[in-house]
């Protein structure tokens, strides 16, 4: 079958796939990425049956999933620029400290042990990236939990949501630093581009630009934001590293000004679309012949850090902070939340070739164990308060 039809057969195929599959999640009380993951999974042990896919059709598919990718980090960066102003950072400044430091400390020290197994591209980068990773908590998906639990407006929502802010600006600055590091040699020339790219930044995020928006239609905003997303994505691709990174800026400079055209709104029929087949590639890329003795006992290993370091330092930073046990405990499960943002970054690492595929699949299974965990001990809490108040 020609190259063409086998790629649209494929996106046929893998789109309402990917929808079934995150639908039936949703339904079982689980983010529906954990069901796009799955189908991923299935599709991959599937293909590799038979003869798999052309190249050039798995080239295209990942050209399709990136441009999700691109424009559903813009979103994010949108979405996350209103929560740090100077009020908010003050508010949750201790709280995010804690979420962000013992993680950080922990993950290194877990990597150190791991790197001689682990580490395609040297012992510093995939230490620091590990920290980084371990850091990280899911903003979008914590949004989605605090609107469909009200929260938004609440105090202890707008701290958690202002914490993962901060935490996720962290990660994504120690993200690019890695990427840096990694190509430090091969794109000199491209450098001079970060100068009107940083300029671009500050202009994205004065008034005017707001202004300007609210002129535009719908779909022409729509346009403009992917057009901007695939620019920034386009400067920071070029210059080493990687593209997601360019996008996520973009985004957070556009999401300063007040504008009646929403960012993730208005670019939501994309992300949408595309956004699935990233996470189904994601799942695909997760090699479960990895898996021996060693590597689930480095996976359990993972899981447990991860939770005692950013549950518990959550939990720390929040009681320093003057909060009340159960409000503290209702951050830290919160910011535990690791989901959409940590598999975008646990991918964007693999992509630089700083961890390996079996390294990845541990990752991921932390990721998935860590956001599957959160509504439940939401659910746990909230019964013991009623319980408690009654």
């Amino acid at each position: 079958m020609p190259d063409l039809p086998l790629l649209l057969a494929a996106l046929a195929v893998l789109l309402p796939l990917a929808r079934c599959f995150g639908w039936a999640f949703t339904r079982l009380g689980q983010p529906a990425v954990l069901g796009e993951i799955s189908c991923g999974l299935v599709v991959g042990i599937a293909l590799q049956t038979g003869s798999g896919l052309p190249g050039s059709v798995e080239t295209a598919l990942d050209a399709f999933a990136q441009l999700g990718l691109i424009v559903f980090l813009f979103g994010v960066g949108a979405r996350l620029a209103p929560s740090i102003t100077p009020a908010r950072i003050t508010a949750a400044f201790v709280p995010a400290l804690g979420a962000i430091v013992v993680p950080v400390a922990l993950g290194a020290l877990l990597a150190l042990l791991l790197a001689t197994r682990h580490a395609p591209a040297g012992v510093t980068p995939f230490v620091l990236f590990a920290a980084a990773a371990m850091a990280v908590t899911a903003f979008p998906v914590l949004a989605r939990i605090l609107a469909e639990r009200r929260m938004l407006d609440d105090p202890d929502g707008r701290c958690a949501l202002t914490a993962a802010a901060l935490t996720d600006a962290a990660a994504w600055a120690a993200l690019a630093f890695v990427a840096a590091s990694v190509h430090n040699g091969a794109t000199v020339w491209s450098m001079p581009a970060l100068i009107p790219f940083l300029l671009g930044l500050t202009v994205l995020a004065r008034p005017w630009f707001g202004r300007a928006l609210d002129r535009l239609s719908a779909p022409a905003a729509a346009s403009t934001m992917v057009v901007l997303a695939c620019a920034g994505a386009a400067v920071t691709g070029a210059i080493g590293l990687h593209a997601a990174i360019g996008a996520f800026l973009i985004g957070a400079a556009a999401g300063r000004p007040a504008s009646r055209h929403d960012a993730a709104a208005v670019t939501a029929p994309v992300v949408s679309l595309l956004v699935p087949l990233y996470f189904v590639l994601i799942g695909r890329k997760v090699d479960l012949g990895d898996l021996d003795a060693v590597l689930v006992t480095e996976t359990l290993a993972i899981i447990a850090v991860a939770v005692l370091a950013k549950g518990g330092g959550a939990y720390l930073g929040a009681r320093l902070a003057g909060q009340e046990p159960r409000r503290a405990a209702v951050f830290a499960t919160l910011m535990n939340t690791r989901g959409v943002t940590e598999l975008v970054f646990l991918g964007v690492g693999l992509g630089l070739g700083v961890i390996d595929s079996a390294f990845y699949t541990a990752m991921v299974a932390m990721a998935l164990v860590t956001t599957a965990m959160t509504g439940p001990l939401l659910n746990h809490l909230e019964r013991n308060k009623v319980t408690r108040d009654a």
